[in-house]
């Protein structure tokens, strides 16, 4: 599955305006998203960028593409996403079990409210929207930190949330929403809490009030370029028609980077390191 998207902001003094707009805009009521995202990071240390040029030697080179069929070459965030109600909020001690479930009761007419979800780094094509893979599978059943910690293996990083209005226009959905998290206490965690704390006691990431408006057209056969003309010029069309109302624009991808990032051990130095003294002594002998 590939994703075109567009993002735009809008201030919290606008957000009831805007609000209506998107419902009249959509045909439909606003629908309420509690969400709670809960971030792994793999437990292998990414290796130092162009580590691979100083391995000389056949025998390195054979070694090196047998660790490329069995490891990937980049290591990327993953997220565990929790579908929340207002009544998941503060509950604190008053469920028994001690672990996260994601248990579905096909035959009461339940749906699985546990999801994981990967997205790529947005492709480099200029089409006029940011167009990136992104993966998301249901958990019907047992323990979802387990399998995220176990599947990697990945370890928990932080949780945060996320507040906000999903409508419908054609095949665009527009998601108007903010960043809540908990002050105080996710940089002190080691794992996910099983209940979410109450919901005032979450605090704005962003504590201008802002809020972002997603733009998104999902698209299965990407490789069908009229399919995905077709998605690109519905996203464009509604961009036009939020003209005035919201500037929705392209995103500079690298801020969309989910790829975990080499950081060198303490006394460590780096290959860029020593690129960047070589240019300052070439410099320095030319003067």
């Amino acid at each position: 599955m590939h994703e075109l998207l567009l993002y735009g902001q809008v201030s919290a003094a606008r957000h009831d305006q805007v609000l209506k707009i998107l419902a009249g805009f959509a045909a439909m009521q606003p629908r309420r998203i509690l969400q709670r995202r809960i971030i792994y990071k793999p437990e292998r240390e990414p290796e130092e960028p162009g580590s691979h040029l100083r391995r000389g030697g056949t025998q390195a080179v054979a070694v090196k593409q047998k660790l490329q069929a069995t490891t990937p070459t980049q290591l990327y965030y993953t997220h565990l996403v929790q579908k929340l109600s207002e009544e998941d909020f503060g509950q604190g001690d008053s469920k028994t079990s001690d672990t996260l479930s994601a248990d579905v009761d096909f035959e009461g007419g339940e749906e699985p409210r546990w999801s994981t979800l990967f997205e790529d780094i947005p492709d480099t094509g200029d089409r006029g929207v940011s167009i990136r893979f992104t993966n998301n599978t249901d958990l019907i059943g047992g323990d979802p930190h387990t399998f995220m910690t176990t599947s990697g293996p990945n370890r928990f990083v932080t949780e945060y949330y996320i507040e906000g209005h999903r409508f419908v226009h054609g095949n665009v959905v527009i998601f108007l929403h903010r960043i809540l998290h908990e002050p105080g206490v996710r940089n002190l965690q080691t794992e996910p809490k099983v209940n979410p704390p109450a919901f005032e006691a979450l605090q704005l990431l962003d504590q201008s009030g802002t809020y972002i408006l997603e733009a998104k057209v999902r698209v299965q056969d990407f490789k069908d370029a009229s399919v995905l003309e077709s998605g690109v010029n519905e996203l464009k069309g509604f961009q036009i028609s939020m003209r005035g109302c919201v500037e929705l624009s392209l995103p500079d991808r690298l801020t969309m980077d989910t790829r975990v990032k080499y950081t060198p051990p303490p006394g460590v130095v780096t290959k860029a390191q020593v690129q960047a003294q070589a240019q300052v002594q070439g410099q320095q002998n030319n003067r």
